[in-house]
């Protein structure tokens, strides 16, 4: 009887060690990794100098909380932080917005900037929403103003090319680059106000359009800008706009390109759920446009889900759909990726669907996938929107009187070698050490405007088609 009460004691001690660790590691993971963002302490500003001089002494605070600028980065932002700071009052809003922008792409990181979903927010934008296909910008949502312009291809704004306008305004967000054409460009095309502060326009409430019409010929078309609506979801970004569905903040003058009774391709049907699987004889298929839950959607079932069928339906092929998959929490598919080709002996191909829009942990879903699966992975689409080596983690502050939104980021994550000994280093990432050299398709396939017109998906139709036996 002492000898069970001596290890039931003994057990129990050990529990609670176990306990007491894992909360203490937990606690130094979020103090080091996701730090709350500091207070601003300023008295009610009385003009614009001041408003603006606030603002630009609260960013110093981002210098501390964004790990990420190199030593020659962060000189040039000092540098620029001074001059923007006697320039306090004379910049307009828009100029003050691209400031900030500036300030923070210097980190050259895809997860240290501002939020371009919040300018519409701010500023006058045209009533017109745009996508980024490989072969241009579209116009994909537009209120009566812009109706007859749906499906046509942006070519020029007041004399500007899309590609120089992107071009140009390209420092403000830095990063991956094809991550920036999908993800950021289309909200300055969006928006006269910011082109005019770049002097991309002529006038920072109309613009006129050069678009080429479905029918093929090209017409110039002047647009008056609607005002800022304050209460647009800010996180609604370009991918949305695939949809047919009504999205959230949309009103109900906004009228998509395709009608609601057109059948989507499965990577963009059903858009409010984020997760969806489907099989064929022999294959099996996931989608994930989250790395973590949304309401209504959990994503640990999903998982489960996922598990279950394939080790149930042992499928000769299984597809990992990852071309929307703009991150989350890594840690909620590190396991599935990790041993996806070992779920059934079946496997005997995983490939792996990617895009501009693979960002972030699903990007670490990818190249888990590739560390572990050798070569039965596959990888085709388009190249992902993040590097190899980049600063994720973190949190965002907002300055306290133009309500920039500006998101920090705080752990390294290393793909091509284990991190450990790099300062930063993401300390989740150290149970889940990589050595992938290169996670670009192994197969690239274009998706264009006529691809989504015609309601194709050339990405998904290669694979099943490279996968029926012949």
């Amino acid at each position: 009887m002492k000898l069970r009460w001596r290890i039931a004691i003994w057990s129990g001690s050990v529990l609670i060690v176990l306990v007491i660790a894992f909360a203490v590691l937990g606690y130094m993971i979020f103090h080091k990794f996701y730090p709350t963002p500091p207070t601003a302490h300023f008295t009610r500003p009385e003009s614009v100098v001041e408003s603006q001089h606030q603002d630009l002494e609260f960013f110093r605070n981002y210098l501390d909380y964004n790990r990420t600028y190199t030593d020659a980065a962060r000189a040039e932002t000092l540098r620029l932080l001074a001059d923007y700071e006697a320039q306090a009052g004379k910049l307009t809003s828009a100029q003050f917005e691209l400031a900030i922008a500036r300030l923070a792409a210097l980190a050259d990181n895809g997860h240290s900037r501002s939020f371009p979903g919040m300018f519409r927010q701010r500023h006058d934008k045209l009533p017109c929403l745009l996508y980024h296909f490989d072969d241009g910008y579209y116009i994909m949502r537009a209120r009566p103003a812009c109706q007859a312009l749906l499906g046509a291809k942006l070519l020029s704004i007041d004399g500007h090319t899309t590609t120089e306008i992107a071009d140009r305004l390209f420092q403000y967000a830095l990063g991956q680059r094809n991550h920036y054409d999908q993800y950021v460009a289309p909200f300055y095309l969006e928006s006269p106000e910011l082109l005019n502060a770049a002097g991309l326009a002529t006038a920072p409430d109309r613009v006129t359009f050069h678009v080429l019409l479905q029918d093929g010929t090209e017409q110039d078309f002047p647009m008056q800008a609607d005002p800022p609506e304050p209460k647009w979801v800010w996180w609604i970004s370009s991918d949305a706009y695939l949809s047919n569905e009504p999205i959230p903040s949309e009103g109900t003058d906004w009228k998509p390109f395709l009608p609601p009774e057109a059948k989507l391709p499965l990577f963009i049907a059903d858009y409010e759920n984020p997760f969806h699987v489907m099989s064929w004889p022999g294959i099996y298929y996931a989608s994930f446009r989250s790395n973590e839950s949304v309401p209504g959607h959990p994503i640990e079932p999903f998982v489960a889900t996922i598990v279950k069928d394939i080790s149930e339906q042992k499928p000769r092929i299984v597809i990992v759909d990852e071309r929307l998959n703009q991150g989350g929490n890594l840690t909620k598919t590190t396991g599935l990726m990790s041993r996806i080709t070992t779920l059934a002996p079946s496997i005997e191909r995983v490939y792996i669907l990617t895009s501009a829009w693979t960002f972030s942990a699903g990007e670490t879903s990818v190249a888990l996938a590739k560390e572990h699966g050798g070569d039965k992975v596959k990888i085709v689409g388009q190249l992902l929107g993040d590097r190899l080596h980049f600063w994720g983690e973190g949190g965002a502050m907002a300055l306290p009187n133009s309500g920039i939104l500006l998101r920090y980021a705080t752990g390294l994550h290393d793909y091509s070698k284990p991190c450990w000994d790099e300062a930063g280093c993401f300390w989740v990432m150290m149970f889940y050490p990589m050595h992938v050299q290169s996670v670009e398709p192994d197969v690239k396939i274009p998706y264009t405007f006529a691809d989504y017109r015609a309601l194709r998906d050339p990405v998904l139709d290669y694979v099943l088609q490279s996968s029926n036996p012949e």
